[in-house]
């Protein structure tokens, strides 16, 4: 680069300067304001210093600058010059004391009606007056000036525009590698090119790490990623700090967190408004009328993210009891080709367009979570059909910037349907009930329950960037168990019918005890081995965000009653206690097809464990809406985390929220 590139770190240097500040220089010459002074508003670091000194550069008349964080009292060294440029004024607005995470700087009236009453003599003398503030200092100053008039909105405008390309290069002072380094960027993330201080940080750690050169997507996605560690690295110099936390007011830190989300709706218009005067949102170049707005600070994208959705499915029930789409009362062929000419199909193919929509307006999810009973039987043709759902919603899951192109997007527990119920008895049963769900489904994070208990790994999967773990616990580990002894009776009941040729006593004849035996032998008990237990006991929590998976729930749901034997977890309790000692924050669950949500607390334990219950997605055998959970994951910066559970429900051809569970943050 060149000997002497423009650094915002230094004085102030003409030759440096990239932008032109004309028409401000002509508003001060030309114009009056509606208020006191002209408000020249953007975020720290955005060039307000450079702004003022490049006016005075181009003014007609003398101006005097004035830095009033060093100046205590207002106005001590005023000298006699018809325009006075104000920088820093947030000294003479705020209480002192520190700033941090979750506070904004606190406006005193006392002080910001006596700025506003030193502005109110320097235009009684008949002086121009040009403001540079943070938004922060705004919305102090039209806290007490807004009423009087002595602040006016209609004097604020976009002065701090995006730099052109043409400007943005001129940063780079004639260096042939940098230019051609933030012309790849201008067409990759132009974002990145909106300030001369975010193109002097990009160029230099471009510089220190060698990657001038830089010019594949992932070469220029580890630059960006490089540039946003540095800049934001703790310290004093710490530039989310600065404009995040020191520089916005508390509706507007607030508004920003809003927009990521998606729900800008919900902010004060107010703050929106001096959000997107200052370029901190707008839309993307190039997105059509109607997109959504976004961070368009990529150093602030990247502290505050959009949320990482995550779609909890359960029991899918591929087989011979899938839920249609059209109610087909009558069999045959015409009701057959009626039905599909009005669109027959499943439901799952339903919510495979549903999810397909969703991606298309950009609130796809993520990363899917299927929580078992994926086939009816275990089947290879139910397992075909769960699989191919389960692809394509791989397929779908939509990009998100924690989440590296080859982290896993679909993972998978098996329910009790999903366990071959023909492979288990005899010393191999154990482990051979499992072995068609282990190969129907290999590629996927799964339990590996037809491993041992004392030797298989405690299955987990780790989103290092997005701060989250998921465990995947087997709670069906001993589904389709045979009940011995009674096998035993109604072996030897029927042999003693068929050996007498006589009715046995309770009038059975010797088919009708077999099937009786087929179907009251069958045990299907929901447990969490207590290895699997124990390992998640010991394994520490290193991520701020641990979610646990299972089929069957942890607690009964108030919506079903289910009298079969073993309808739960027979060691719930035990299941409980290791996800409270492990730090479970959200457990997922399917198994009773309806949608639950819950927080359970204990004595003794500080932190409630909260439950989401999902209803079935295509079983036919429902007492309410097929359905799904959308867990929302909020992150701000690299310790700041809270999760949002919503019920999904489906209503025709439309999903909608029924329930939710608030945001609530990881400890």
């Amino acid at each position: 680069m060149a000997k002497r590139p423009y650094n915002p770190k230094r004085s102030y240097r003409p030759e440096l300067d990239v932008r032109a500040w004309d028409d401000i220089a002509e508003l001060l010459g030309d114009s009056e304001p509606h208020g006191l002074f002209w408000p020249l508003v953007g975020p720290r670091r955005s060039g307000k210093t450079w702004a003022l000194h490049g006016v005075a550069a181009r003014l007609d008349a003398p101006a005097q600058l004035l830095r009033l964080d060093q100046q205590p009292e207002l106005g001590s060294d005023l000298a006699a010059r018809p325009i006075v440029l104000v920088d820093e004024p947030g000294r003479h607005l705020f209480t002192p004391g520190e700033v941090g995470r979750g506070r904004a700087r606190a406006p005193d009236r006392g002080r910001i009606g006596q700025f506003l009453t030193w502005c109110r003599r320097l235009r009684q003398d008949r002086r121009q007056l040009l403001v540079a503030m943070t938004p922060a200092e705004w919305a102090a100053l039209c806290l007490v000036g807004r009423e009087n008039a002595l602040v006016s909105e209609r004097d604020l405008q976009p002065h701090l525009a995006p730099l052109r390309l043409d400007q943005a290069v001129a940063v780079a002072r004639g260096d042939a590698e940098a230019e051609a380094l933030l012309r790849r960027i201008a067409a990759r993330s132009p974002d990145w090119l909106r300030n001369p201080y975010l193109v002097w940080h990009l160029l230099d750690r471009a510089q220190q790490e060698g990657r001038l050169r830089a010019a594949a997507h992932a070469e220029l996605d580890a630059l960006f990623a490089s540039a946003s560690a540095a800049a934001n690295a703790t310290g004093s110099d710490n530039y989310t700090h600065m404009v995040l936390y020191e520089g916005l007011a508390a509706p507007h830190q607030e508004a920003l967190r809003l927009v990521t989300r998606g729900r800008a709706g919900e902010a004060e218009p107010a703050a929106l408004a001096i959000l997107r005067t200052s370029g901190l949102i707008g839309r993307a170049e190039g997105d059509p009328d109607g997109a959504r707005e976004g961070i368009r600070d990529p150093l602030l994208a990247a502290h505050l993210p959009p949320p990482l959705r995550i779609h909890h499915i359960s029991d899918l029930h591929a087989g011979p009891k899938t839920a249609l789409r059209v109610n087909q009362a009558q069999v045959g062929p015409t009701p057959t080709k009626l039905a599909e000419g009005a669109g027959q199909g499943s439901v799952r193919e339903s919510y495979r367009e549903h999810v397909a929509q969703l991606r298309q307006r950009g609130d796809g999810p993520h990363l899917i979570v299927a929580s078992g009973d994926l086939t009816e039987t275990g089947r290879p043709e139910e397992y075909a059909e769960a699989r191919a759902l389960l692809e394509a919603l791989a397929a779908l899951a939509s990009p998100h910037p924690d989440l590296a192109a080859d982290a896993p997007r679909v993972l998978v527990v098996g329910g009790n349907h999903d366990v071959d119920w023909q492979q288990t008895r005899g010393a191999d049963g154990a482990r051979a009930r499992h072995l068609p769900f282990a190969r129907e489904l290999d590629g996927f994070p799964r339990p590996p329950l037809e491993e041992p208990p004392e030797r298989r790994k405690l299955a987990t999967v780790t989103y290092a960037d997005a701060g989250l773990e998921v465990i995947l616990l087997g709670s069906a580990e001993f589904g389709g168990e045979i009940d011995e002894l009674l096998v035993e009776l109604l072996d030897d009941l029927r042999a003693k019918v068929l050996a007498d040729a006589e009715p046995s006593p309770a009038g059975r004849a010797p088919d009708e005890l077999q099937r009786l035996r087929d179907r009251l032998s069958r045990l299907d008990p929901g447990l969490v081995h207590n290895e699997d237990l124990s390992r998640l006991r010991g394994r520490p929590k290193v991520q701020p965000l641990r979610i646990a998976v299972l089929h069957h729930p942890v607690s009964p749901l108030p919506a079903t009653t289910d009298v079969a034997p073993y309808a739960g977890l027979i060691n719930a309790g035990a299941v409980k206690d290791a996800l409270f000692e492990a730090g479970v924050d959200l457990v997922l669950h399917g198994h009773m097809h309806s949608a639950w949500l819950a927080e359970e607390r204990w004595v003794g334990r500080a932190r409630p464990l909260r439950i989401a219950a999902a209803p079935s997605l295509s079983s036919r055998l429902i007492h309410e809406a097929h359905g799904y959970n959308e867990i929302l994951l909020y992150r701000e910066g690299d310790d700041h985390f809270q999760l949002e559970v919503r019920a999904i429900a489906r209503s025709g051809e439309s999903w909608s929220e029924s329930a939710a569970l608030a945001p609530f943050p990881a400890p």
